[in-house]
């Protein structure tokens, strides 16, 4: 399905993929694709949680159960006991971030963001421009790593001469 999606999209033209002359353009891609993304990260992490459970309960079933429900010798359960401190713990670390960020604003004495990005860009060290920041302009994979195995043999052939 995917494969021939992508065909569809595109056409082969010896090394270089240009887009096929009759695709019109999608304003819906980005969509599209963030939500593709975020639905194999969610299947992801809930099948990854399952199988975990999974295990646990394999492993050892009886103390899983203990773990779920509260018994007479622990009467609060593990899942509320997680539950809680994974408030608490968002709780805090969201609020330790916020007083973090709202110091160093009043630190610095900025009023609005603009400001502020001056008066770091100030503080901040000067990255300095390369003279030859190389090609940027790959149409292929294949191209990029071209590039890639031609400037490595060109050190490694500068580092022989010296």
């Amino acid at each position: 399905m995917l494969k021939s999606f992508v065909m569809d999209r595109i056409e082969e033209d010896g090394n270089k993929l240009t887009p096929s002359p009759s695709s019109e353009p999608d304003k819906y891609h980005k969509i599209r694709a963030g939500m593709f993304l975020a639905s194999v990260t969610g299947m992801s992490i809930l099948g990854g949680f399952g199988m975990t459970l999974a295990m646990a309960k394999r492993q050892d079933p009886d103390m899983f159960a203990r773990g779920i429900h509260g018994t007479r010798e622990i009467p609060e359960s593990g899942v509320s006991l997680a539950t809680r401190a994974l408030v608490r713990g968002s709780m805090y670390s969201v609020a330790g971030v916020s007083l973090f960020c709202f110091a160093v604003w009043k630190v610095m004495g900025v009023h609005s963001l603009a400001e502020f990005r001056q008066k770091v860009g100030s503080v901040m060290p000067k990255i300095p421009k390369k003279d030859n920041p190389g090609r940027g302009d790959f149409t292929t994979i294949r191209d990029l790593f071209n590039y890639i195995i031609e400037e490595d043999e060109k050190e490694k052939r500068a580092k022989k001469i010296s």
